[in-house]
Formats: C-alpha cells, structure tokens, sequence
C-alpha cells in the first residue's frame, strides 16, 4: 500500500527542502503552536528529515570516536573490541548499546551506504535503517546491498513491522538454498527456555521452531481462545491467550478435549469473577477495542470471512466447497455443538446479564457455586468469526515447484518456499482462493477452487485416523494462491499430475470469465440498484474486498484482511451501497478512529482512499500490489557460507563453509594474526592444538 501526504499549502514547499542548516534556521523560526493542521504535518515532516540527517551525524561522529586515537587524527582501520567502550563513556549508556550503535555507523558507512545515504538525506529513519541492517546482517556484502536495492524505493511509506516482512521475502529469494540451509540449523539448535522477569513473572519460550509448527500452534492458542472468549469469558485476549497457552502446556488439562478446556476455562472466569453490584450490564469489555487482533463491533457488513453466505463465483458445482459457505466445512473457526460458537462482542454486547445465562455442568469437576455461561444463541450466518484462521499468500509457481520464490503468513512474516508447501499441504480442507492478477501483478479477479491437488502423504501419520478427535476446535484455513492470468494460460496441466485437475478447472473458467467479460471488473459490477440496498455484501464481493485491500486501509496499519471488518466508506444509513467501490476493510481500532475521531473517509476510486483526520491531515491509499517484484535467484560458484554463530557445526546439515573454530590450526592461525598486527616484542606463549575430546554424548554421566 501506497502511501502520499498531504502537506499542506503554508508550508508545502518545505517538502522538497534539503535537510540542512538552512531548513533548520527556517524551522526555528515556526511556533507550531500557531499552525493548522495541514501545515503541522508539514513542519513534522520537515523536523523528522532533519531529526534523521543528524542521526546520521551522530553515527558519524561515534564511528570517529570508536576508532581515535590520542594525540592525532589518525584513526584505527576499524572498529574493535574495545570502540564500545569510548562510546559508552561518553554517552553514559551500557556497552551493548554503545556496540549496537557502532555496529550500525559500520553498516551504513562500509557495508551498505546507500542505506546511509537515505538516512543522510533524511528519507528513512533510524528504526528502519536499523531493521534493514539487521535482517541483511547474515548476507554477503553483495546480495545485502542487493537488498537494500530492492526495498529502499517503497521503504519510505512502509512502517517498520511491513518493512521488515518485505526485507525477509527479499532475503529469502536471493539465495533459496542459502536461506534454507540456514533455516535448517536454526532449527537443529532450537530450545525451550524458561526466564525470570523483574516483575516476578516469568517467560515462556521457544526459540527456533519450525516456521510450521509454531504458526501452528499459535492458530489453536487463538481458536482455543475464541471459543473460551464466545463463553461470556471478558478477559483481554492477549491476557486469555496466554492463559490457554500456559494450560495446554503444564499438565493440567491432560486428556481434556478442546471443548472440556475451554468450558473449565470459562467455569473458573465465571466462579470467580463475581457481578458488580454498581453495574448490572457487566460493565464494558476490559479491552476497551484497541486490540487490532481483538473482535470489536462492527458498524459495516459481516466482518467475518468470505464464506458468509454469497454469490457463486461462476464455476460448476462439483465435488468442491460451495461459494456460500465454507470451504470444506473447515475454514470458519466453527466449535462442536456442545459449545456455543463464539460470537462478536456486538452479539455479546459485553453485557454478561444473568437472565439470559444457562448453567454450566461440568463432568468430573467440584460444583461451582452458581455457575452460568450466555445462552447459546445460534449464529445468524456460519463463518462470521475468522479467529484462529492461518493464511498462507504464495504464487502457483511456487506451489507448482517452478520457482523458489517466498510466501507470506499475514501476521507472521515471509517463509521460505520449502516451509509455504508445507503450509498449504496441511491445510488441503481450507478454503483455496485463487487471486488472478494483470502482467504488471495488480488484482483482476478472485476465484474459490473447487478442487485441490493430490494430497501427498503425510510423513508423520501414515496411519493417523481421517477427521478429527471428538469435540476438537475446528480452525479456519486459507490458502491464497496467486497467478498472473498470462502464466495460468500458458501452463500445461499435464506436467503437474498431482495439480491437474484443479489446473484445467481455473483454465476453465479463466475462458468462461474472459468471454462474459467479468475478467478484471469486481464480482458486482453488473449489479443493479436492487441489490445496493443490501446491509451485507455477499461472499464473493468480500473475498475481492480483502483480496484487493490485502490489510487495514488506515494508514501505517498492517492488520490482517481476514480478521478485519469490511465497512461502508459512504454509510448505510445515508444511501451507501453495499458494493466493492464503497466498502473497505478495517481493523477495529481504526473503524472506531473512523466513527469516534472524527475521520472523513472518501474512495474516489475502487481500492483508493482519501482519510482525512481529527488534525486534519489528508492521507491517500492505493490498492497495493498483489504480485510484488522480486530480486530472483543469484547462482553462485558454490555455496555460500552461513554466518558464524558461535557454536560449530555437526551432523549432516553441516555447512561446508562455516569457520569451525574446533578447527584444527585455528590457534596457529589466530597467534600468527595477532603478531603480524601487535608484533612480538613479548615473547609469545606455545600454541597448541587442543586434544580432540574422546566425549561421547550417548555414554552415561560419571556421577
């Protein structure tokens, strides 16, 4: 997503100002107190150019300092061991940080100066500038600056979290194999650890899991969650995570199916949270709404997912999902019966009233002194809730394994193309959307597959039952796949087996859409003033909506499309239609921002918007690119190798070009370094390799 600013008139001409001793004397002459809203964003703009070119100057001048000497200006070649320390005495700050900073100055100087040059000219800001440098630090000195190449055009309207997803696809692409090979020692030393925090809580955490089973895992924390949470459960979702997290983990719910924990959970918030006396409605949810992740109320259409009961997307009706529900019966977040689905806190009003509550029984457990959960209201369309859903985003290319080219898991960030085909092979009950994009890689229409390619056999459970245990959590599941319509013509369903059928059925219906004249135009463009009226829009209009949007549409937010709400840009209530050129999607928060501060929202066209705010400041969105370019595989003569860690290398996933520093020499090496540099006035110390260890890990322990 694009971003533009509206600078103003007053001081428009501010924008294009070098960010020197000129600006800065013009700027001081300002008194913002006396400037509209236009012209502040103007002048903040202006000050945060030359905020950034002094960071620069700062970086400059500790990368001078670390490398002094006394009594000259000579400066040492580089910044060592000690340069942190001269810093650190300086700027009174640990020498960690003084290190980090340091380490930054090097990149922007030495190893990546463009990077520097944008922070010069005051075009990127340090927080940036540091995340770019960090996700490059593993690279080569020439796919880092390849990169930076690639992502410093868009790099000035993205927010940081976005810029980073971007810099990890980019990474990712350079060198696939690079990529892979360290991924697979990443996870070779994963670990559980267990740390204490200051406040006398503790963290929990697992370092270096599979990209797979950790996304994995964190979708049942959330199903698991929405379920407890549709109980009358008021608890903040972060905090009711963490709760569900920690009992699936310590022992206590052992046995338990994901009903009968979700129903202890809520037996225990319900025990112990007795009714206020001073509010009999409850009192209002403790997440006051700010929770983008949370499911706050929505004043728009249905703000669940695509299956909410729509238009068929012009396919046959054959052994696949039907466009009016979910796909597969799998991709909704739907609960067993014997547990109420959970519903929208406009559903549940963030009320809890006593009358309308049932009790709780519980098999196996102490009575609880009256006990009562909400009614089990039914809800008025399957699918509204899209909690616990995990999205996959990755080319049909990709997929096919004619490329290498990384996926994105909103919400997590860029993986690796081994990890995405691994994604959507266990996700083959989810609902898979094939988004249809113009050569330039913008959207040009949303299909919902009716078939799914072979499924591969599963390593792991050759013999695992089909289906699921009783009174598991259903999860939610899309699997986006997207084609430019040239490549989707041009590929030959008989080379890929295992694919063919769904190939020849989107190549299908890529002719039948070509000849209705639909290819291109959003799933409503014939409709008539009959249907504008409509409070909701219907399935497929939804899937454009979120498929064209990809996030929230406010700007800086990175929300995910399918947790967000679709809501009108004209309202409802004043004539606005239910249709794709006045609907967009948006986060809670910023839906609340836009009915509650005051914002004025405009879509001159599909996809576009004009957010004007409270200050008011003008914001322009455009619809973002769907098919992003991409670096492209750089071959080597042989493979590159990975970043030292610190720890060597074993097994059979060891690198072939990693510095082993068991390595035999290393020491000769290392003492014949040091005096070439020191010299040897002193008289240097026997160096001898240390005898190879006879430790045998499989052997029992001494004692």
């Amino acid at each position: 997503m694009s971003i533009d600013h509206d600078l103003g008139c007053g001081l428009a001409g501010l924008a294009g100002r070098e960010p020197d001793a000129g600006l800065v004397a013009e700027l001081d002459g300002v008194d913002p107190t006396l400037l509209t809203g236009e012209d502040l964003a103007a002048y903040v703009r202006a000050r945060w150019r030359v905020h950034n070119r002094a960071e620069a100057q700062l970086l400059a001048g500790l990368r001078e300092l670390g490398t002094a000497q006394d009594g000259h200006t000579g400066r040492l070649a580089s910044s060592d061991e000690f340069s942190g320390d001269e810093v650190a005495a300086v700027l009174g700050c640990s020498r960690t940080a003084a290190s980090a900073r340091l380490d930054l100055a090097d990149d922007l100087c030495v190893r990546l100066p463009a990077l520097g040059r944008a922070l010069w000219d005051g075009r990127l800001d340090e927080p940036k500038v540091r995340a770019i440098g960090e996700l490059t630090r593993d690279l080569a000195d020439d796919h880092a600056r390849l990169a930076v190449a690639v992502v410093l055009p868009e790099a000035q309207g993205l927010p940081v979290m976005a810029l980073r997803e971007r810099v990890a696809e980019v990474v990712l692409d350079i060198d696939p194999e690079w990529a892979e090979r360290r991924r697979r020692r990443a996870e070779s030393r994963g670990r559980v650890d267990l740390t204490m925090n200051p406040s006398g809580t503790a963290t929990l955490a697992v370092v270096d899991a599979p990209a797979a089973e950790g996304i994995a895992s964190m979708s049942r924390i959330e199903a698991l969650a929405a379920v407890v949470r549709g109980l009358g459960v008021l608890t903040p979702i972060t905090l009711l995570r963490r709760q569900v997290g920690t009992r699936l983990l310590d022992g206590s719910t052992a046995g338990m199916t994901d009903t009968e924990v979700a129903e202890l959970l809520a037996a225990e918030y319900h025990a112990n949270t007795p009714p206020d006396p001073d509010d009999p409605d409850g009192g209002d949810d403790p997440d006051g709404g700010d929770d983008p992740d949370d499911d706050g109320p929505d004043s728009g259409p249905d703000d669940g997912g695509p299956d909410d009961g729509g238009l068929d997307d012009h396919g046959p009706d054959d052994s696949g999902p039907d466009d009016s529900g979910p796909a597969n019966g799998s991709c909704t977040g739907e609960v067993e019966p014997s547990v109420p689905a959970p519903r929208s806190p406009g559903e549940q009003g963030g009320q809890g009233e006593q009358g309308e509550q049932g009790a709780l029984d519980l098999l196996g457990l102490p009575a609880l002194p009256d006990v009562s959960l909400p009614a089990a209201e039914p809800e008025a369309r399957a699918g509204r809730l899209r909690l616990g859903t995990v999205e996959v985003r990755l080319r049909l290319s990709t997929a096919l394994g004619l490329d290498e080219h990384p996926a994105t898991v909103p919400g997590y960030g860029a993986v690796s193309a081994i990890v995405a085909r691994h994604l959507i092979a266990a996700r083959h009950h989810g609902e898979w959307r094939i988004v249809l994009t113009d050569p330039g890689g913008h959207l040009h229409h949303v299909l919902l597959a009716r078939r799914r390619p072979e499924r591969p056999p599963s390593p792991r459970g050759r013999h695992r039952a089909r289906g699921r245990a009783p009174g598991a959590t259903r999860t939610g599941a899309i699997v986006e796949l997207q084609v430019p319509t040239t490549l989707l013509a041009a590929l030959d369903p008989t080379d890929h087996p295992a694919w063919a059928p769904l190939l020849a059925e989107l190549q299908q219906r890529l002719t039948d859409l070509t000849a209705s004249g639909m290819l291109g135009r959003p799933p409503d463009a014939d409709h008539g003033p009959d249907l504008w009226t409509r409070r909701r829009a219907g399935a497929e209009t939804e899937r454009w909506i979120r498929a064209r949007d990809r996030a929230c549409v406010a700007p800086w937010c990175r929300s995910r499309a399918h947790r967000a709400e679709i809501d009108h840009t004209r309202e409802h209530a004043s004539g606005g239609p239910s249709l794709s050129w006045n609907l967009g999607t948006w986060c809670t928060h910023d839906h609340r921002a836009k009915h509650l501060a005051g914002w004025t929202v405009r879509q001159p066209l599909p996809g576009w918007f004009v957010i004007r705010t409270r200050a008011g400041v003008t914001h322009t969105t455009s619809p973002p690119q769907i098919l992003r370019p991409l670096p492209g595989p750089r071959p080597t003569a042989g493979p590159r190798p990975l970043p030292h860690d610190g720890r060597p290398d074993t097994g059979p996933d060891a690198d072939p070009g990693d510095d082993d520093p068991d390595e035999p020499g290393w020491r000769d090496k290392f003492a014949a370094a040091f005096a070439a540099k020191f010299g040897t006035r002193r008289t240097a110390l026997a160096v001898t390799p240390a005898p190879a260890s006879s430790f045998d890990p499989d052997d029992p322990t001494p004692f």
